[in-house]
């Protein structure tokens, strides 16, 4: 059982998002998903003052999309980073510079974005959830479960949070019960969709009823 759990913890990747495949006759968890920029727009200074004339910081904003969609992942921090100098409320636009950073590896910069996200909107689902995601990198166990439950409150129907923090009580909290009730949320979720994740909630139930006849 210890190699088993052990061979899973090394199967884990924080920043690859699709799901491995079997590579042996044992079943691979799926990994945390790091998502990509989020695509709504931001409310802006100048909006309320007249609505006929272009924005500019919201072309900037556009800008900023449009750069990450092409790949230009540096130009599209600058754009971002100008956009927050501009307007410090700005809560998209901090979230988007957190997933920037992530897949930059830059992570003191994602957590510090994400963690500016959550002061401007108390609700942001994506930053919580990605934030948990840094936080389990770190081996901040207790922090990464408190933000992963926060991404859920804001957000019951985030398929992706529940994914994480399942996989945070699996391989990291050791409570097979509890993941168990994630996974199968997730599956809820998305459709039950997910073969690979099926094969994980058929392995987990088979070591919970080992647990218990024991």
């Amino acid at each position: 059982m210890q190699n088993n759990q052990l061979f899973k913890f090394f199967t884990l990747s924080l920043l690859i998002v699709n799901l491995l495949a079997c590579q042996s006759t044992q079943t691979t968890i799926p990994e945390p998903v790091v998502e990509s920029t989020v695509q709504s727009s931001e409310p802006t200074k100048s909006e309320q003052q007249n609505q006929s004339e272009p924005d500019p910081q919201q072309t900037l904003y556009q800008q900023a999309i449009k750069s990450t969609q092409a790949g230009k992942i540096d130009e599209a921090i600058e754009q971002f980073s100008r956009v927050v100098k501009d307007n410090p409320s700005a809560k998209n636009a901090y979230t988007n510079l957190g997933l920037l950073y992530i897949h930059k590896k830059q992570n003191k910069e994602a957590m510090e974005a994400f963690l500016n996200a959550i002061k401007q909107n108390t609700n942001d689902a994506i930053a919580y959830n990605h934030l948990a995601i840094l936080q389990r990198q770190q081996g901040e166990f207790k922090m990464a479960l408190y933000n992963y439950y926060k991404a859920i409150n804001a957000n019951p129907e985030y398929a992706n949070a529940h994914l994480n923090l399942g996989i945070l009580l699996d391989i990291y909290l050791q409570d097979l019960p509890l993941a168990l009730e994630q996974y199968e949320i997730f599956q809820r979720l998305t459709g039950n969709t997910n073969e690979q994740l099926e094969k994980w909630i058929i392995d987990i139930k088979r070591r919970i009823a080992a647990e218990q006849s024991q």
